[in-house]
């Protein structure tokens, strides 16, 4: 039986083995050979740069108080972006905050700290 996009697939009768096996009759029985992958869960979350350097942590808070800036304040000219700052705005993108609170972290204070410690950008 042809699908609606032309692919050759088992029609409403195949039949399927006992055990309930996943192969049509006269299909190799063999598996697809199983590698382990690093999943990446789905779940809305902050990336935390575990590992990271403290001269890394540093440029990439940088990199990100200069997108808050960006977002909130002033438009910062490509020409004067942080190589992280990409970086930067997809990490805050993970982070969900909205512009009022962008808006509150634009300045020093707790709301500035409260931003860089949930992106694990904070100093220990």
């Amino acid at each position: 039986m042809t699908s609606h996009n032309g692919h050759v697939a088992p029609g409403p009768g195949a039949q399927y083995p006992p055990g309930g096996a996943q192969y049509p009759l006269g299909t190799p029985q063999t598996p697809m050979a199983r590698t382990p992958r690093k999943l990446i869960p789905l779940e809305p979350g902050t990336a935390r740069p575990a590992a990271a350097s403290p001269e890394r942590r540093a440029q990439m808070r940088d990199a990100v108080l200069q997108v808050v800036h960006h977002l909130v304040l002033e438009a910062v000219p490509p020409g004067q972006r942080s190589a992280l700052f990409g970086q930067a705005a997809d990490l805050l993108d993970l982070a969900g905050w909205g512009l009022d609170e962008l808006y509150e972290a634009s300045r020093d204070g707790p709301a500035r700290d409260d931003l860089l410690r949930s992106l694990g950008l904070s100093d220990p």
